[in-house]
């Protein structure tokens, strides 16, 4: 028999937790499904500076306020539990995770997005030998070492300064233009360990049992970069696949389309933070869990009153 709530949230991030927030104070039951751990990729950023009301915080510590608050006002947070189906039409919605089945009201989705994998030889095979996704998680492990990272955009100008503490060198490997904000650009300039490369086509990934360097072409020429480490921050896209099975709506990008009530197409669902592509920030992902939040309790008190 499927438990059932006033609202089931998808994803425990900045957006899915004030979701929650909100739903909870206005006196509905809802039940958060997380696949990892609350806070989502939030929880792993070392150092937030544009939070407002915190001057710096770190992205566990924040998401851990925000879990204790969305579980103060009677929010449940499921982890890890795996979404893998979902019937979103029709006046009772129901989730399926791997071990059981859920069923409510309104659903609101807040999954987040998927960080882009670079596609070359060696990538796949050293994944956890030297190559990863998130300074956070793993830079403790190459203190002292020659690391590279490669992406072009305020992510990875963060995670080569995370790594910059811990690294002997780290090398910033361009893979387009760059676009990362002045004040981030500064910082890396400033530290000695910090070398920012032209834009460069990343070949392969090499090594033998674990990753000794990473071959690169620029200027109609090859060369091998002796190193220990490749952290990987590309950006990322939308997680929409099983939405898009069950009915949802997404643009060109695979991004979850709402209205300004964060409403998709399909009534009593909704969508909020990175997945559907809005700011992009955690305060604006916030925001839009907020409106979520909101407009789902109301949706609930009109379909209790009906009853």
């Amino acid at each position: 028999m499927a438990d059932f709530y006033d609202a089931i949230i998808i994803g425990s991030g900045p957006a899915g937790l004030t979701a929650a927030l909100y739903l909870g104070r206005a006196g509905q039951k809802c039940i958060i499904l997380e696949k990892e751990f609350p806070g989502g990729y939030t929880a792993k950023i070392s150092d937030i500076e544009n939070y407002p009301g915190y001057e710096e915080i770190s992205g566990f510590d924040l998401t851990n306020i925000m879990a204790k608050q969305a579980e103060k006002f009677g929010a449940t947070i499921a982890y890890p539990v795996e979404v893998v189906d979902m019937e979103l039409r029709g006046d009772t919605k129901s989730v399926r995770t791997r071990d059981a089945v859920y069923e409510s009201h309104v659903v609101i989705i807040a999954i987040g997005v998927a960080r882009k994998k670079l596609e070359v030889p060696g990538a796949k095979e050293f994944l956890g030998k030297g190559v990863s996704y998130c300074a956070t998680c793993d830079g403790a492990f190459f203190k002292g070492r020659k690391l590279a990272v490669v992406g072009s955009d305020d992510e990875a100008a963060e995670e080569a300064l995370h790594l910059a503490d811990l690294a002997e060198k780290v090398t910033l490997v361009p893979h387009k233009d760059v676009e990362i904000i002045d004040v981030l650009m500064q910082r890396m300039k400033a530290k000695k360990n910090i070398e920012i490369l032209p834009v460069t086509k990343v070949k392969e990934i090499v090594g033998d049992e674990l990753v000794t360097g990473l071959k690169i072409a620029r200027d109609g020429s090859e060369q091998v970069l002796p190193l220990e480490g490749v952290f990987i921050a590309m950006g990322s896209t939308p997680i929409s696949q099983l939405i898009m099975k069950a009915g949802g709506q997404t643009d060109e990008r695979g991004c979850l389309i709402t209205d300004k009530h964060q409403r998709m197409n399909l009534e009593g669902v909704f969508a909020a933070g990175d997945c559907t592509c809005g700011g992009m920030q955690i305060v604006t992902a916030a925001g839009e869990g907020a409106v979520a939040g909101m407009r789902a309790a109301s949706e609930v008190r009109k379909i209790k009153a009906k009853k």
